[in-house]
């Protein structure tokens, strides 16, 4: 299958079309037991497809942003390329714009420099919890009240699965995509990874969206969702230039893990990389098609699914395999998303730091929790959604 970095991407023309829509998020509850003299709450109402989009497609002289409006009807708009679409507001969360880009046509680097003391922050699942990523990304420093880049010279990557499970995932896809330009800007870079829920989605295996996805396929004719990310829109033609795997400096960061199978197959991240890529242009249901390596890369033992670092017993790989897999790719540490841990933890003495702290919602309080592993003059800290920060016990 042809490549879908292989056409030119020509330099055109501005003009700003701005495409606007809104929806309301549903209400944080924290109930009591009804009693007898009590009524029991009300369920918030569901988050339908009202409001949702846009989804830019890039194809010709003039794109076309497809959106769904308030009254369920299909609504699209010609937007000019390097033109500007508006993001509406999301409960707190303020409306932002974002300033088009031409289609990237290359996959990006995968191997990249990073100084010992630079700033580095990294977060893993957002899984369309929008508010609650908001949320650790004021109180990090990251993004100003209008939404900008505010990190300066830091970097900050993102190991991947921002779709499935909530009901805002394009709102986080439109954020870090503006956000990416900017970072860049300012000297400073937003670095995001494929995990294994991306591929999924753009193969087609659409299991875990939240209902108002197919609703909004469904009403903008899309075959399915997955067909509103296909090669030619902004959104799907970026995440698949995107790696899986990058190599930053003396660390390796990824959604799932290195298993002992990738390191005895002497796969480099190139290598990896390339094998996501290949299975990213294979549906879901034909992935029995897949050769031999590309199954291995794409499957349970590769970069986007391995989990083997939270085993128990002999489940657990020895120190000795995580030493391995530390010299085969030249790196000190290995960062990883996908398996849930309650807190940020450095695992194996640091040699592996697992970052993936679900976004959710305090039941008493109702404060967001969240989590990132946070590099700064050398040291790492677990960060969190409301301004926690504590040194991770790792050996130098």
């Amino acid at each position: 299958m042809p490549s879908i970095f292989s056409r030119p991407t020509p330099f055109l023309a501005v003009t700003l079309v701005a495409a606007t829509f809104a929806f309301s998020a549903p209400a944080v509850l924290s109930p009591s037991a009804p009693t007898a003299t009590s009524a029991a709450p009300e369920e918030p109402a569901p988050i339908t497809a009202a409001g949702d989009g846009p989804y830019v497609v890039a194809n010709g002289p003039r794109w076309l942003a497809k959106r769904v409006g308030s009254n369920l009807r299909p609504i699209l708009e010609t937007v000019e390329p390097r033109g500007r679409i508006r993001v509406a507001p999301v409960g707190d969360v303020p409306a932002f714009t974002v300033k088009l880009r031409p289609l990237v046509g290359t996959p990006a680097a995968d191997t990249l420099a990073l100084a010992p003391h630079a700033k580095l922050l990294v977060l893993a699942d957002t899984h369309g919890e929008y508010e609650i990523v908001h949320a650790f990304l004021r109180k990090q420093g990251v993004i100003d009240a209008k939404m900008k880049w505010a990190f300066g010279k830091g970097q900050l990557v993102v190991t991947g699965d921002m779709f499935d499970r909530g009901a805002h995932q394009l709102e986080i896809l439109w954020l870090f995509y503006k956000l990416e330009a900017e970072a860049r800007k300012a000297g400073g870079a937003l670095h995001i990874l494929i995990g294994n829920h991306e591929a999924m989605v753009l193969r087609g295996d659409l299991r875990y969206l939240h209902p108002r996805y197919p609703e909004a396929a469904a009403i903008l004719g899309a075959a399915d969702y997955a067909a509103l990310f296909g090669g030619e829109t902004i959104l799907g033609e970026w995440l698949r230039s995107r790696p899986a795997v990058l190599k930053l400096g003396d660390l390796l960061l990824m959604h799932g893990g290195i298993s002992p199978a990738i390191v005895d197959a002497k796969l480099g991240v190139a290598d990896l990389n390339a094998g996501i890529r290949t299975a990213l242009a294979t549906s879901a249901a034909a992935s029995k098609s897949l050769d031999g390596q590309t199954a291995l890369i794409a499957g349970s033992s590769g970069p986007q699914w391995y989990r083997g670092y939270f085993g128990k017993g002999e489940q657990q790989p020895p120190a000795a395999e995580i030493d391995r897999s530390l010299s085969a790719f030249g790196v000190k540490r290995i960062l990883v998303g996908h398996t849930p841990v309650e807190k940020v933890t450095a695992l194996y003495g640091g040699k592996v730091i697992a970052v993936q702290v679900y976004p959710h919602r305090d039941e008493t309080s109702g404060a967001p929790v969240l989590e990132g592993a946070l590099r700064e003059k050398g040291e790492w800290y677990r960060v969190g959604a409301t301004g926690l920060r504590e040194e991770l016990a790792i050996a130098p």
